[in-house]
C-alpha cells in the first residue's frame, strides 16, 4: 500500500508515468525511509548524484518514446508509398517507395541506441524481426543463380504470404533465413546488388509482369505492414500512457543496475555492433556483400544515424525529423559527470571524436571497404574503429568509478 500511495502521489507531480516509475524505483531501493521527496538523498559515499540520475533516467524514457514514435511516423509514410505503388505501379511510384525507405531507415537507425539494454526491443525479442542481417536472398525471392528460389516463387511450399506466416518463417532453419524487417523490404525494392558503382537495380516490372509478380507485390506490402506494427509495439511500450509495459519492469530494478545496463548497452552498440560487426568485419572481408544495407548502398547512413542515436542517450538531447519534438535534458554523460567531471569530459571528447571519424568514412561504404590497404578510405575506417573502442574503454572506466555494484542486498 505504501508503494501504491506513493506512486499515486508522484503521478500527480509528474507529466510522465515513466518518470513516476523511475522515481518510485529510486526511492524504494536507495532510501531506507519514506520521506516522500521527489528523489532520495544521495547516500553518503555514493559517487554519483541521485538527483541527476533521476533526471537522466526519466529523460531516457522520454527519449525512447519520442525516437520510436518518430520511426513509426516515417514507417507509416513508407507504408503509404508502398500502397500507392500497388495502386498505381510505375517507375515513379517505385522510386518514391525507395526514397521513403531510405528516409524511414535513417530515423529508425537512431533507435538502435536502445538495443542491448534490456529494453522492450530486447524483452519482446523483436530485433530479429525488425533488423535481422545478413539475409539469404534466395530464401525470399529469385536470385541471379536461381530464378525459382524463395518464398515468393514457391507457392506450393509457401501457399500463403501474410502477416501471420512471414514472422513464423523468420530464421526458421537458420539465421540467414530472414523473412521480415528492413533488409527484406530493402531487397524487395532494390534486388541483388551486382553494380560495383551503385545499388541494386531491380525493375519495377518485377511487381507487375514478371513471374509471380502478384506474390512479390503481396510480400512487399505485407512486410512493410509487419515492420510498422512491430515498431508501433515498441513505441507503445515506452508510451507515457502505458502503465503496464516493459519499461515499468525496467525502471523497477535497482537504479545502479539500470544505469549500468544502459551504459553497457551504449558500449555494446558502439563497440561490438558498430566497430566490430559493421566496420571491422566488412574491412577484413573486403566484400561488398558484408555491408549492412548492401542492396541500397546506404550503409553510411546507418553508421551516421547510429552515432546520432548514441549521442541522444549519452547527452540527453533529441529533435524529431519534423522539428515538432525537441528534448534537451540530462543524459548518461551527466550522471558520470556528477561522479567524475574529468572522466566525463574525456568521454565527451572521445565520443565526438568517434562520431566525427564515423562520419568521415567516405560514402558509399561498399567502395571504402574494397579500397587498397593504406588508402584514405581504408585508413578512415580503421580510425573510426580505434576511436569507437577508445570511447568504449572509457565507459568501462566510468562504470568502475561510479561503483555500479549490481549485486542484490
Amino acid at each position: 500500500m505504501v508503494i501504491y500511495r506513493y506512486a499515486e502521489r508522484v503521478k500527480m507531480q509528474s507529466r510522465s508515468p515513466k518518470k513516476c516509475l523511475a522515481l518510485v524505483a529510486l526511492t524504494l531501493v536507495t532510501s531506507s525511509f519514506a520521506d516522500f521527496e521527489p528523489f532520495p538523498p544521495t547516500p553518503e559515499g555514493q559517487p554519483y548524484s541521485n538527483e541527476i540520475a533521476f533526471q537522466a533516467l526519466s529523460n531516457y524514457a522520454d527519449l525512447a518514446f519520442e525516437m520510436y514514435s518518430d520511426a513509426v511516423r516515417e514507417t507509416i509514410r513508407l507504408n503509404m508509398a508502398v500502397y500507392a505503388f500497388r495502386k498505381d505501379p510505375s517507375a515513379a511510384t517505385f522510386e518514391e517507395a525507395k526514397r521513403l525507405w531510405i528516409r524511414a531507415r535513417k530515423v529508425y537507425g537512431k533507435t538502435e541506441a536502445f538495443r542491448f539494454s534490456d529494453t522492450p526491443v530486447d524483452e519482446l525479442e523483436l530485433e530479429i524481426l525488425i533488423n535481422a542481417w545478413p539475409l539469404d536472398e534466395g530464401y525470399i525471392d529469385y536470385t541471379r543463380d536461381n530464378p525459382n528460389s524463395g518464398i515468393i516463387n514457391q507457392p506450393e511450399k509457401f501457399p500463403k504470404i501474410n502477416s501471420v506466416v512471414l514472422p513464423k518463417l523468420n530464421e526458421l532453419e537458420g539465421e540467414a533465413n530472414v523473412s521480415t524487417g528492413w533488409h527484406v523490404i530493402e531487397f524487395l525494392l532494390w534486388g541483388q546488388d551486382f553494380n560495383p558503382d551503385g545499388p541494386g537495380e531491380r525493375p519495377w516490372t518485377d511487381f507487375t509482369t514478371a513471374p509471380n509478380a502478384d506474390r512479390r507485390m503481396t510480400y512487399l506490402v505485407t512486410s512493410t505492414e509487419i515492420l510498422r506494427s512491430h515498431l508501433v509495439m515498441i513505441s507503445d511500450e515506452w508510451s507515457p500512457f502505458n502503465y503496464d509495459g516493459h519499461p515499468g519492469e525496467f525502471f523497477l530494478r535497482r537504479p545502479s543496475r539500470i544505469i549500468r545496463t544502459v551504459m553497457r548497452g551504449v558500449a555494446s552498440m558502439a563497440g561490438r555492433e558498430i566497430a566490430s560487426e559493421r566496420l571491422a568485419a566488412a574491412l577484413r572481408s573486403r566484400s561488398q556483400e558484408d555491408e549492412h544495407s548492401c542492396f541500397s548502398d546506404t550503409t553510411h547512413n546507418d553508421l551516421v544515424v547510429n552515432m546520432e542515436g548514441l549521442e541522444s542517450v549519452m547527452f540527453g538531447a533529441f529533435t524529431s525529423l519534423n522539428g515538432k519534438v525537441s528534448i534537451n535534458e540530462k543524459g548518461i554523460y551527466h550522471i558520470i559527470e556528477s561522479a567524475d567531471p574529468e572522466l566525463a569530459e574525456r568521454l565527451r571528447a572521445q565520443f565526438y571524436s568517434a562520431k566525427a571519424q564515423v562520419e568521415a568514412i567516405p560514402a558509399p561504404f561498399d567502395q571504402a571497404i574494397v579500397a587498397n590497404e593504406g588508402s584514405p578510405e581504408n585508413e578512415a575506417i580503421k580510425s573510426a574503429i580505434a576511436s569507437l573502442w577508445e570511447f568504449v574503454y572509457s565507459l568501462s572506466d566510468a562504470e568502475e568509478v561510479m561503483e555500479l555494484d549490481t549485486r542484490p542486498r
